[in-house]
């Protein structure tokens, strides 16, 4: 197994790791640049010194009688001597014309007779490296350059050198040592936060069914994300749960009642056979009350699905509604001839919506199978589509008895029934089905009478659609 299996992917270490790393990386680059800016202090701290040295010299210089002559000072040399011992090398040219020094020392470069001011150059002097500086003067009634050179070894230098080095990488290597200390101690502050989120979290693990959200007053901003999304589940949990609690709470009320006619019955048929009337009876009711329990379950599982359905997971795309009516119309059909209830279905046009297709279709279905349930006999629903300009819209409209205006608001209630209702097949969750797959959708669900008050119209309205 590799080492990768076993490790452990952790902040703490992440953090010190991208710390350390980058203080050594800024560490390494502040010692290059000291590096550089020690060397360029050594070699003008040296430079100054040759320059005065050279020029020293070179104010000696005099005509008497037309020749030159100088006097070489003492000072000149001595403000080059130092505990590193360098040599010390010059020459004195007019012409080519050696007049004082060390007769092999290089001559100067034409660029340095050129020169305004000292020039500096590097040279290699009897297997030694020297600095060399060179100074030119134009002596009153002398013809030509007289060119001044002073060079000295590196090794005071370098000795300057090494004593800054040694003290800027001492300097390094205690701001590396007091970062590191510093480090850890800082990565466990700032990921404290951190550690009191866990602590709340794992006691909330501990506790039973707690969905109150995470407060954000003291979470840092770049964990309120994570937080906000945390909050997001609890609160769907808390919705599930509320959903399963009302689920069974309807579920085990309302079947009491059809468990409690089967119950009856059974025992009305065990007292008097299934050939006796009373058995005959007992039979028709058990077959009724399987009928309305089968229904009733089946409403019951489409409520829990229909508000576990939400904006964010509904699957909204654009859409014909034409197609999804007609085949909900044509699947509705055999009940409404059943029931000699005539359904006219309307179209002018495409019209396109967004929305959920599936979702669509559970609506309408529970829309035209109430029309048709409640309608009269010979009574007739109509189904149009159409495109108003507030929004792509569905109505289904019936000439039953229809709904009181003041009981609009209370149809949509779970379980509600009107009074003239309770003797027929029904749940009282079709309408509740509806308005929740409708919120769902970002649709609206209005009630009104239908023509000349008689019946009911229901409009399913769509969002607008963008042209």
């Amino acid at each position: 197994m590799s080492f990768r299996a076993h490790s452990r992917p952790s902040l703490t270490g992440r953090l010190l790791l991208v710390l350390l790393s980058s203080l050594t990386a800024v560490a390494l680059m502040l010692g290059a640049g000291g590096a550089l800016f020690s060397h360029k202090l050594a070699e003008q701290t040296g430079d100054r010194v040759l320059k005065a040295s050279a020029r020293s010299i070179a104010e000696t210089l005099v005509v008497e009688e037309g020749e030159i002559t100088l006097d070489l000072p003492a000072a000149a040399f001595g403000m080059l001597e130092s505990d590193a011992r360098n040599n010390i090398y010059y020459s004195i040219r007019h012409e080519g014309r050696l007049l004082t020094g060390y007769p092999d020392f290089p001559r100067a470069r034409p660029q340095d007779l050129q020169a305004q001011d000292t020039a500096f150059r590097y040279e290699t002097y009897r297997g030694a490296r020297v600095r060399v500086a060179t100074e030119v003067r134009q002596l009153p009634r002398i013809e030509g350059l007289v060119v001044v050179q002073v060079a000295e070894t590196l090794d005071d230098r370098q000795a300057l050198l090494n004593r800054m080095l040694i003290g800027l990488a001492l300097l390094e290597g205690a701001l590396i040592l007091v970062a590191g200390l510093l480090v850890w101690p800082a990565v466990r502050w700032s990921l404290r936060p951190l550690t009191r989120l866990r602590g709340e979290l794992e006691a909330r693990s501990e506790a039973s069914a707690d969905f109150t959200p995470l407060k954000l007053d003291a979470v840092p901003v770049e964990l309120r994300g994570l937080v906000g999304g945390f909050n997001a589940l609890p609160a769907r949990l808390n919705r599930a749960a509320a959903g399963m609690r009302r689920f069974t709470a309807d579920a085990s009320h309302q079947m009491r009642t059809p468990l409690a006619v089967l119950r009856t019955h059974v025992t009305v048929l065990r007292e008097h056979g299934t050939h006796s009337p009373e058995g005959q009876a007992s039979l028709d009711d058990i077959e009724l009350a399987i009928e309305r329990l089968g229904r009733l379950l089946t409403q019951l599982i489409a409520l829990a699905r229909a508000e576990e359905t939400t904006v964010a997971t509904a699957k909204t795309q654009m859409f014909d509604l034409a197609p999804v009516v007609a085949e909900v119309a044509r699947r509705l059909a055999p009940s409404a001839v059943e029931r000699e209830i005539k359904v006219d279905f309307e179209c002018e046009t495409q019209v396109d919506v967004r929305g959920d297709p599936v979702l669509t279709a559970e609506i309408v279905s529970n829309l035209l199978e109430n029309a048709i349930r409640y309608n009269r006999p010979g009574g007739s629903v109509a189904v149009r589509i159409e495109a108003d300009p507030d929004g792509p819209r569905v109505l289904v409209e019936d000439d039953g008895p229809g709904i009181p205006e003041s009981d609009y608001g209370r149809v949509f209630e779970r379980f509600h029934r009107l009074s003239r209702d309770r003797d027929r097949l029904g749940s009282g969750l079709g309408l509740p089905i509806v308005q929740t797959l409708s919120q769902a959708m970002g649709a609206q669900i209005a009630l009104a009478p239908g023509v000349d008050g008689r019946g009911l119209r229901v409009t399913l309205t769509f969002p607008e659609t963008a042209n």
